[in-house]
């Protein structure tokens, strides 16, 4: 993949996961390039598939990013777990939801999956080698790593502005799973 293609994909991660969760009241900002420990981690898995690609969207959101970010009609008195791990769930869902939005404006179609959601100490990621491996940290109000890992044809390319067919879904709908 060119480095023209990279820099709109990491567009697209930052972008997404920036303004869903700015949308739910928590600001965050780029923290790098790199993977670190989150505290009390919450994590999700979603994977993506299309003719010619097929990857995964891994999310890592620290208990406290996730509690603040929850509709604040479920953030009354004591936040059970499994409501926590719901909406990492949500989150990686609406996340990868919003890259396959940019994806279809340059005119490139996915399908996703179902998130499966994680919880534990010390969680990591022990990725294999794919062709396309991007790591992003956002921090502010909570942490969030997202590991976006895709296997594309060998001259897959993101190619710059609209050829999308048509009108990219509405986004931010809810959905637990």
């Amino acid at each position: 993949m060119k480095p023209e293609s990279l820099v709109r994909l990491d567009f697209f991660l930052v972008s997404a996961a920036k303004d869903l969760l700015a949308s739910h009241g928590v600001d965050l900002e780029e923290a790098g390039f790199r993977a670190e420990g989150i505290e009390e981690p919450y994590a999700s898995t979603i994977g993506f598939t299309a003719q010619g690609h097929r990857g995964v969207l891994v999310l890592t959101a620290s208990r406290s990013l996730a509690v603040q970010s929850l509709p604040s009609s479920l953030r009354a008195g004591e936040i059970p777990e499994a409501l926590i791990a719901d909406w990492t769930g949500e989150l990686s869902n609406q996340i990868l939801g919003r890259i396959k939005n940019h994806f279809h404006d340059a005119g490139i179609e996915i399908a996703l999956s179902t998130p499966t959601v994680f919880a534990g100490k010390e969680l990591r990621h022990l990725a294999l080698a794919s062709p396309i491996t991007r790591t992003i940290l956002l921090k502010g109000q909570g942490s969030l790593l997202l590991e976006f890992q895709a296997d594309f044809d060998e001259d897959f390319e993101i190619p710059e502005g609209g050829a999308g067919q048509g009108e990219a879904p509405a986004e931010g709908e809810v959905h637990f799973f």
